[in-house]
């Protein structure tokens, strides 16, 4: 759950060689990140980098802001709830609201690993894609993701 956490704000940079050159590499890049319905934004940035023989390209995989925000925001929630959540239990009043409202600072505290999780998942997934139709442009990868399996009696 850390590393799905840490790797949910962490910069990723990562360098591709290509098999064509620069122009010819800048052309398949489009198409293939057009094709797969992804675009460099604030969350992805590229550069190209004058390699010995071949460009390289440079990816940026950085967090997005919206993430952050969420994250701090889910923190500040969490501390205040459970900050009125022990103002209620030292009440000597009794009642209902009490067992709610405990209850609901337990269900938030379980469910919130549950969220950084899923937020991890997901941008894993597009980086995922990202670095798919990278290779797809620049190294002629096979377009179809997995690949066929082949059984050894399927000939």
């Amino acid at each position: 759950m850390r590393r799905a956490a840490r790797a949910l704000v962490e910069r990723r940079t990562e360098r591709f060689e290509s098999a064509h050159d620069l122009g010819t590499s800048q052309r398949r890049l489009a198409g293939a990140l057009e094709r797969a319905h992804l675009a460099p934004d604030p969350t992805f940035r590229i550069a190209w980098l004058e390699g010995a023989d071949r460009p390289v390209l440079e990816a940026s995989f950085l967090p997005a802001r919206r993430t952050v925000l969420l994250l701090r925001m889910l923190s500040l929630a969490m501390a205040g709830l459970l900050v009125l959540t022990v103002w209620v239990l030292t009440q000597s009043q009794e009642g209902a609201s009490r067992f709610l409202l405990l209850l609901f600072t337990v269900l938030a505290i379980l469910a919130l690993p549950f969220v950084t999780l899923g937020l991890a998942s997901s941008r894993e997934a597009r980086e995922a894609r990202i670095r798919k139709a990278i290779r797809v442009a620049l190294k002629d990868e096979d377009e179809r993701f997995p690949p066929a399996q082949r059984w050894p009696d399927e000939d």
